[in-house]
């Protein structure tokens, strides 16, 4: 069997050693922050470079009130404004800066449509096939209305009430189908 022997581990020596602590600090004065996997912040907004100016809040509140509208390419169950990866960050950087430039809310989801297709949309625009969407659910539920109701009228005369009658107690009515009396008369007949 053969023994190894383990070598300590060598530290830097000198300047290096001095240099390695700043470098994982940072030597740009920026601090650390925390990144998911896809590079989006925890929490935090990067802060404005210098010579950029810092938005105001009404061009904050249309950019999170537009991202709201947006799906979020990489989510897609979230909104751009909900959303914390990298790519939503930065379509709400391009909407500020539309937004900055004097562009309408209108103009900037049809930058996005023409980039990303109609599905960026949270909600699709009730046009063409889209139009399924909201008329859809109203149709298929006044037809299951009408053949519930059909079938209920077919019923009550397939059982000789009246439907006017319909609620309304009757001293002896026979609790029997039409159908289901001729058969047992036919049967007490033929025996």
């Amino acid at each position: 069997m053969r023994r190894t022997t383990r070598r300590p581990l060598r530290r830097p020596a000198g300047a290096l050693t001095l240099l390695l602590p700043l470098l994982a600090l940072g030597l740009s004065g920026r601090t650390l922050q925390a990144q998911t996997v896809d590079g989006a912040l925890d929490g935090t907004e990067r802060p404005p470079a210098p010579g950029e100016a810092v938005p105001s809040a009404e061009i904050d509140a249309q950019t999170a009130q537009i991202g709201a509208t947006l799906r979020c390419p990489i989510c897609r169950q979230q909104s751009v404004a909900e959303s914390s990866s990298r790519i939503a960050r930065e379509m709400q950087g391009v909407i500020r800066t539309m937004l900055m430039d004097g562009r309408t809310p209108e103009e900037i989801e049809a930058y996005f449509v023409e980039a990303y297709g109609p599905w960026i949309l949270l909600r699709p625009r009730a046009e063409g096939i889209n139009l399924f969407v909201y008329i859809g659910p109203a149709v298929a539920f006044a037809i299951g209305g009408l053949v519930v109701a059909r079938r209920i009228r077919r019923r009550r005369e397939d059982d000789g009430e009246d439907p006017a009658d319909a609620g309304r107690p009757t001293p002896g009515r026979d609790p029997l189908r039409k159908a289901d009396r001729k058969w047992l008369e036919a049967a007490i007949k033929g025996s």
